[in-house]
């Protein structure tokens, strides 16, 4: 089942971010976000390739991501 997750990519690799995306669609993540300024991707993965996403060169980390759920305000 694929999980919603968060890519860090390292600082030594922010100006080729779109070589880290490429590698990471490659092993099967969909990529949803490319938040180049604070080098970081989000997407869906299968956890099974989770591993295969760290080894990609330039990934500092790979996290589940979470989703927040704010309730609605007191005037709706």
């Amino acid at each position: 089942m694929a999980e919603e997750v968060v890519v860090t990519v390292r600082d030594e690799w922010l100006d080729h971010i779109d070589t880290v995306v490429r590698r990471l669609r490659r092993i099967g993540m969909r990529v949803d976000r490319v938040l180049e300024l604070v080098g970081m991707i989000t997407g869906l993965l299968e956890s099974e390739h989770f591993d295969a996403a760290r080894a990609v060169p330039g990934v500092a980390a790979v996290e589940r991501g979470e989703t927040l759920r704010i309730p609605p305000g007191e005037n709706q």
